[in-house]
């Protein structure tokens, strides 16, 4: 059958629409590879890859409808950037999680558990229940949470909590906020003896936005775990009261994109920092190690890139799909991850789809060899 080539006019405007954002995808391959701190502008581009990725396909599926050539064009490009669309987007079948009686495999599991409420609401005795419930089910050996809140008794004393679930009497916990009655920061429970903890130190004073870690002692081998929260982007209510009209209506004002642009960039810059440090830290670690958390950042940033140089991706050895760990407003994308050094072998990977908390818990079995 012979495929037609003349375009029509309003083909020709589909043509350099395709063109137009061909050219964006393009330039979102960089984002992985360019620092912010250099050229920021290319990390926006990293941001809507996964929207960039869908527009393509949708022209390349035009013009194939079409019977057109033209759906080269989208097609090139996306193989232009295999290696980012691997990053952001995984095919893998569930694994079985079966390995041998005398493998030395930890259950990991990361988890922003934003004070133990729904995203935007108070304090609620039911999700606080549901999410004790989530980690009672799922048994894992090693609990990194990033917004960990507790009280020192009653009801609240989540601390208490998670110890009694796990069965274990190890955790490390730098409160960032706290009275005599309640304290909120960073925090990890092991089911292993932890024989050293510390702080990797983002600046003088410890803030929200943090990095723990403790070393674990497993039978006759040591590891190490850091539990990982990189700077969030800290939009407030007007700022997603702007970006649902936009989402909605598609209206919009400059005064908004200016400050929503300026909290991105920002944040942008100081994630960059921030990996800077935890991979000089991890570097001087004299034994195996896993990395996980809530980075902010998407598979096609620049902070995630270079934070999973010479690790194994949990999510991209063994996840499905584009792996969205954020249920809140924005970004709706894969911010949290979990990344091991050489010597393990990851055994599957799995994101517990419950909105509990604006993050999905995210869980992989990891091997040391």
């Amino acid at each position: 059958m012979k495929v037609k080539s003349k375009l029509s006019f309003f083909d020709k405007i589909i043509f350099w629409l395709n063109a137009l954002l061909c050219l964006a995808l393009l330039i979102s391959y960089l984002a992985p590879i360019v620092d912010p701190k250099k050229a920021w502008v290319f990390a926006f581009f990293g941001l809507a890859y996964p929207l960039l990725l869908i527009g393509s396909i949708a022209f390349m599926l035009y013009w194939m409808l079409r019977r057109k050539w033209h759906f080269l064009l989208s097609l090139v490009c996306i193989i232009v950037g295999w290696n980012v669309l691997r990053n952001s987007f995984a095919l893998h079948m569930q694994s079985s999680g079966s390995y041998g009686p005398n493998a030395m495999v930890t259950h990991m599991m990361t988890y922003n558990v934003h004070n133990f409420k729904r995203y935007g609401s108070n304090n609620d005795i039911s999700t606080k229940q549901e999410i004790l419930q989530l980690i009672a089910e799922h048994r894992p050996d090693i609990i990194g949470f990033q917004e960990f809140y507790t009280r020192k008794t009653g009801q609240y004393d989540m601390r208490d909590s998670i110890l009694k679930i796990m069965g274990t009497n190890w955790y490390y916990f730098e409160p960032v906020i706290a009275n005599t009655q309640e304290a909120i920061g960073p925090a990890i429970f092991s089911r292993f003896p932890i024989v050293a903890h510390g702080i990797v130190p983002f600046s003088n004073k410890l803030g929200e936005n943090s990095c723990l870690y403790i070393d674990i002692k497993k039978g006759d081998k040591q590891f190490r775990v850091y539990s990982v929260h990189l700077q969030s982007i800290r939009f407030d209510p007007d700022d997603y009261k702007y970006l649902n009209s936009i989402s909605k209506q598609g209206k919009g004002d400059g005064s908004s994109v200016k400050r929503v642009g300026s909290k991105l960039k920002t944040a942008f810059i100081k994630r960059s920092d921030q990996v800077v440090k935890i991979k000089e830290h991890a570097a001087q670690c004299p034994y195996p190690y896993i990395i996980s958390g809530d980075f902010n950042d998407t598979p096609s940033s620049y902070a995630v890139n270079q934070m999973s140089k010479g690790l194994k991706n949990a999510f991209r050895e063994d996840g499905t799909g584009f792996g969205r760990t954020y249920n809140g407003d924005f970004p709706n994308y894969q911010i949290d991850y979990i990344m091991a050094s050489p010597q393990f072998e990851i055994q599957n990977y799995l994101i517990i789809q419950k909105k509990l908390s604006d993050h999905y818990p995210v869980m992989s079995d990891l091997i040391l060899k």
